[in-house]
């Protein structure tokens, strides 16, 4: 394994040297100039600090610094135009010449206009649009709302996006993010809809398609953009509910950062009757530090976080260790090399729900909330009588995880029409989870015995390809086109084709391919198509899968509480070893006026289903049957939207949609053949036993639709507003009682579980003076109609129904220096998003950040 990282270490440095030697090398000389001056607000004569400047058709550009100065170097001597925008400004343009060895001075004037009129998005067509002509919905988490907490991660940034669902177990277990009800919440965070990219390259985990949300530090990121539905079309398989982008940051002048803040978790509520916090309260920490330039022709951002959290309740502790490096090399002033990359690593306790009681006869759970934050002994009731799991059989699980990714872009603007823009990038992936530290066996409650040592593991290699062009063919049309493609080399205790040996790697394959083209068509002055069409194709290197009869149990034996399985199925055929589909969109956006918009859009995506969900063997409660005629899922996707800016301070945007999934790809729970058991001995009578076990299948059709509305208000410059609300309706439209056991028994059965239909937000910023803003905001989550697995009719102890609110205060104490204090949670409300894992109460966090 070890071997293999080396040479994927070796290959991503040759790929780099050999792409710049392959290159023109910088063609900076006599025949250029510099451009230096400052912008300006015209109202008031200030500097606009963060206004982007650039000249037209070059890769050469800058932000101005805090008193609206800039300075652009290497600028080919000839008449050029120079552009200045940032949001809440008219963008402006300007002729200027620059003449051979000498600085050219130009001083331009801004007029405000809107809050978000002039906001630039990258968003579904893969190049920067204005929002105002976007066809389809993006938000965008800027860089202030990142820096507003300490230490933010990326789930907490967007979980008040509209739209946007945030599920965590809390710790290092799985946490998952959905985008208009597109994701369930399942362990492992398997078949994610939602794909994750870091400046344009994959984060989600080639298996199984998670990403450990909690786990992206947000330190060193200018922001987010998030895509939803048929807007994703472009990004292929995985896509299919949407994208988030974060987008790494590169400094403007020569800079060094560091920060530390701190803080600890409050007290729990009187109604914990635990013991995990009698007497103990739980710290958290983070500390960065890091440097980074501009100086033709490089620039470059690096930057190391190191994060410490005691765990809020027993077994979450965690550490994290993240590097990131972003870097740029101007070749001249059309082209350039681009590196992101980064590598973090983490490692803690594996956090599980509250205590429960189990009947092993009965397969009945009776939970015990009145302990939320305890690893506390289990009682099992089973034939051979009472059986306690003591608290040493859980707290010695841990889980680690190491992430790595080196991309590199080269972009060329071939000409004042054309342009080019490739990539190469290797990802790494590792999660372990070390079940048994001990030197004797642990039986869990649920009758699962873990021998010494015993772990799951799976680590994967990607590495991918990937080339397009931009064309502005005429006036009326700008042409992308390109292909993408990538190979994941993957290693795993479970997910693999043959029967799992313990503790046993064994290798699979995976590949990935697809083409794509998109035209935006001027239609007129007003009105805009975007039209795309992208074939994938998707495939492993196994045709057939081997696995334990879990529906047929053999015998059982008393008073032990275990049971076993007949024969294993041999060199079952798979159905479908590949998958392709070719998916076509077409997206509409008028401009009825300067400040009015409107979208619609019609498209089709598809999802590979994952080698998790192919071959998952292990769920810890439950054991999994691998699928073989597990097939694609599709989505039809539909959407209209308007965009409208009231006045210079209120700005509003409401979209509905329809998204029609066939051959939905959800795991069900299931009944095995009932096993009648006769006691050797009294009191116990002879007694059936049903099994339980859970697969992956393809549901008919299902339909999730809704609307989401999103206000911004700014009454003066001091003050900013902003406020959401989103209804869903997620609906299982072939529902057929007793296929699914579990789900049988919510209180709405035909509702697609872990989707709640009403979720709201809001935000209020206070720039009390030129050194003090505040910052309150909060969210509401509705109480979930169904649920995956802890089911029953009445809904009792379902996530949702909670309103959780944050403060934050940001003071700077000089140019230099800044210090925050932030209060999560401030009412200390008892909430889940997850099935029995209590989310955290009330915490403090205090910080101080320099730049210099």
């Amino acid at each position: 394994m070890k071997t293999k990282h080396t040479r994927t270490s070796r290959f991503v440095l040759s790929a780099f040297c050999l792409s710049a030697s392959l290159l023109p090398l910088p063609s900076y000389g006599a025949d250029t100039g510099t451009v230096k001056g400052k912008i300006i607000d015209k109202s008031d004569g200030e500097g606009v600090y963060g206004a982007s400047v650039n000249i037209a058709g070059t890769t050469i550009g800058t932000a101005t610094d805090m008193n609206g100065n800039f300075t652009l170097q290497n600028v080919p001597a000839k008449s050029q135009k120079i552009s200045i925008s940032i949001v809440g400004y008219a963008a402006t343009s300007q002729v200027i010449n620059v003449s051979s060895d000498k600085t050219t001075e130009v001083n331009l004037q801004l007029g405000q206009t809107t809050i978000m009129a002039s906001e630039v998005v990258v968003g579904a067509s893969l190049y920067k649009q204005d929002r105002l002509d976007v066809p389809v919905t993006v938000n965008v988490v800027s860089q202030e709302r990142i820096r507003q907490q300490p230490n933010p991660t990326l789930d907490q940034v967007i979980e008040d996006v509209p739209g946007v669902l945030v599920n965590r177990a809390g710790g290092q277990t799985t946490s998952t993010v959905s985008i208009r009800g597109s994701n369930s919440y399942q362990g492992g965070a398997i078949g994610t809809r939602v794909q994750g990219f870091y400046d344009g390259f994959p984060l989600n985990t080639p298996e199984t398609g998670e990403v450990v949300w909690s786990s992206v530090n947000m330190n060193a990121s200018d922001k987010v953009e998030i895509l939803k539905g048929a807007a994703a079309n472009l990004y292929g398989s995985g896509a299919m509910g949407g994208v988030m982008n974060a987008s790494g940051r590169l400094p403007e002048k020569f800079e060094v950062k560091a920060g530390f803040n701190g803080g600890f978790y409050d007290a729990p509520p009187s109604s914990d009757k635990g013991t995990y916090r009698v007497g103990n309260t739980p710290w958290l920490r983070n500390t960065y530090v890091g440097i980074g330039n501009k100086s033709a022709p490089w620039n470059y951002n690096l930057l190391y976080t190191n994060s410490h959290d005691d765990g809020y309740k027993e077994n979450s502790k965690t550490e994290l260790n993240d590097v990131k490096l972003k870097a740029r090399y101007d070749i001249n002033a059309k082209q350039y090399l681009q590196l992101s990359s980064f590598f973090n690593e983490s490692k803690g306790g594996y956090a599980y729900t509250w205590p429960y009681d189990f009947n092993v006869l009965t397969l009945k759970f009776t939970p015990h909330p009145e302990y939320p934050f305890d690893e506390v002994t289990v009682n099992t009731t089973s034939p051979g009588g009472v059986t306690n799991t003591p608290k040493s059989v859980y707290i010695d699980d841990t889980i680690k995880r190491k992430n790595a990714l080196s991309g590199l872009n080269y972009v060329n603007l071939l000409s004042d029409n054309l342009s080019l823009d490739s990539r190469i990038y290797h990802t790494y992936n590792f999660t372990r989870i070390n079940y048994n530290s001990s030197s004797s066996d642990q039986k869990y409650a649920t009758g699962v015995t873990r021998t010494p040592g015993e772990f799951n593991e799976t680590n994967s290699n990607r590495y991918g390809s990937g080339v397009k062009f931009d064309w502005r063919a005429a006036n009326q049309h700008r042409l992308l086109f390109g292909l993408d493609g990538n190979i994941t080399y993957m290693q795993s205790t479970q997910y693999t084709a043959d029967v799992p040996v313990k503790n046993a790697l064994t290798s699979i394959q995976e590949k990935n391919a697809a083409a794509f083209v998109q035209d935006e068509w001027k239609l007129g002055n007003k009105l805009t198509a975007l039209l795309s069409l992208r074939y994938d194709w998707s495939g492993i290197n196994k045709d057939a899968v081997s696995y334990v009869d879990y529906v047929n149990p053999t015998g059982y034996t008393i008073p032990t509480a275990t049971y076993t399985y007949g024969t294993t199925k041999t060199g079952v055929p798979i159905s479908n070893p590949s998958v392709d589909a070719l998916n076509p969109r077409i997206a509409l956006n008028y401009k009825a006026a300067d400040d009015l918009s409107f979208r619609a859009s019609w498209g089709k995506s598809f999802r590979a289903p994952t080698l998790a969900e192919r071959f998952v063997r292990d769920a810890g409660i439950l054991k999994g049957i691998p699928n073989p005629a597990l097939d694609k899922e599709t989505q039809t996707a539909y959407e209209l939207g308007m965009f409208k800016v009231l006045s210079e301070k209120v700005s509003f945007d409401i979209a509905g949609y329809v998204n029609n999934y066939d051959n939905l790809i959800e795991s069900i729970t299931s009944s095995g053949t009932p096993v009648v058991v006769n006691a050797p001995f009294p009191p116990f009578a002879p007694f059936t036993f049903t099994p339980s076990y859970f697969k992956y299948v393809n549901l008919t059709r299902a339909r999730i639709w809704g609307i989401e509305t999103s206000l911004n208000y700014k009454p003066t410059s001091e003050w900013a507003l902003n406020a959401s609300y989103s209804y869903m309706n997620a609906k299982n439209l072939n529902y057929v009682k007793g296929i699914n056991t579990m789900l049988d028994n919510n209180p709405d059965p035909t509702w697609l579980p872990m989707r709640p239909d009403h979720t709201a937000s809001a935000s209020a910023t206070w720039k009390a003076t030129s050194k003090l803003s505040l910052n309150v905001n909060g969210r509401y989550v509705s109480k979930y109609k169904a649920v995956n697995y802890y089911t029953n009719t009445a809904g009792t102890n379902y996530p949702g129904n909670f309103v959780v609110f944050n403060s934050g205060v940001k003071y700077h104490v000089a140019e230099k220096a800044e210090l925050s204090i932030l209060c999560r949670n401030i009412a200390n409300v008892q909430y889940e998003e997850v099935e029995w894992f209590r989310a955290p109460g009330r915490s403090f966090v205090a910080g101080v950040d320099f730049t210099f």
